[in-house]
């Protein structure tokens, strides 16, 4: 069992959000529409702090909202490895393993400047440096056909300078011979 069916990984459950995302979920919009003039890493900012300064009653309905939604995974996943007959060792290292060939393909500097990047767009990089390369081959090419034809010129004038060399120097010996 080295594959999942694409069926099974599209049927598995999701792990629920921890407490603090569950937090920031319930609180971006209010903020956002106080706080129309600030981005995005502003308003981040600003949910992370209210959260620093939350006391612990306050967190704990998020915590056991978390805890309730584990739970509620928990028995969902158990119920899908049940459902597709899968092992749950297996699909850990079919994840983990699909997890490091994602790492490895990835192209480009390790920071990630947008949050989801577009297949397409990545698509569509990937074929514009592949017609460059081609592009920058076939200059080369192109090139080196040029310097050989230039070589080639180059000797061809330099054998009919011989050629005619001998001609000219008859041509001369005549003429001496004349004066």
């Amino acid at each position: 069992m080295d594959q999942i069916s694409d069926e099974a990984i599209n049927a598995m459950p999701k792990k629920p959000q921890n407490a603090y995302m569950l937090f920031r979920a319930d609180t971006y919009d209010d903020l956002k529409k106080k706080n129309q003039d600030k981005s995005m890493t502003e308003l981040t900012t600003m949910i992370s702090s209210l959260w620093g300064e939350m006391d612990e009653k306050k967190k704990d309905k998020y915590n056991k909202d978390y805890d309730k939604a584990m739970e509620q995974y928990k028995t969902d996943y158990a119920g899908w490895l049940k459902k597709f007959k899968l092992d749950e060792d297996k699909v850990k290292k079919f994840l983990k393993d699909n997890k490091q060939a994602k790492k490895k393909n990835k192209k480009g500097s390790k920071k990630v400047t947008k949050a989801s990047k577009n297949e397409e767009e990545s698509d569509d990089e990937d074929e514009q440096k592949i017609q460059s390369l081609k592009n920058k081959n076939q200059k080369k090419q192109q090139e080196q056909k040029d310097q050989i034809v230039q070589k080639n010129t180059k000797d061809n004038k330099e054998q009919q300078k011989q050629k005619t060399n001998p001609q000219q120097k008859e041509k001369e010996k005549k003429e001496n011979k004349k004066k």
